[in-house]
């Protein structure tokens, strides 16, 4: 038997599901090794909230664009790593790709507005 064979026996709905598992996995360990990239200050600490408190100002911003830059670079180099002959195929790639079906009609992971954490 071919190792499609065994995948066609799972229900198309059970491998979306589970692959959004994996790619909520992979966003949440991207935020937080992201973080000890750019030496973020703990969540809460009175420097994180210096941090929160000057977003808006023009160093805030570029700590945010390089954050960015930086969580797309360790991305890649990641999924870089997965694409190694042998391996499976990154498993984000799919994200950025035409789907051949419908998207799930509920999100996986609810992107949470930064506001809302302010009281934390």
């Amino acid at each position: 038997m071919s190792d499609n064979e065994f995948v066609a026996t799972v229900p198309e709905r059970v491998l979306d599901e589970l692959a959004q598992v994996v790619i909520d996995r992979i966003d949440q360990l991207l935020d937080r090794v992201t973080d000890r990239a750019v030496a973020a200050p703990t969540p809460g600490s009175a420097a994180w909230e210096l941090e929160w408190s000057a977003r808006g100002t023009a160093i805030g911003r570029a700590r945010v664009a390089e954050r960015s830059r930086v969580r797309e670079e360790l991305a890649r180099r990641a999924f870089a790593g997965l694409d190694a002959p042998g391996s499976a195929a990154p498993a984000m790639k799919g994200r950025h790709s035409s789907p051949s079906r419908p998207r799930r009609t509920q999100p996986g992971r609810v992107r949470v507005d930064e506001a809302q954490l302010a009281f934390f």
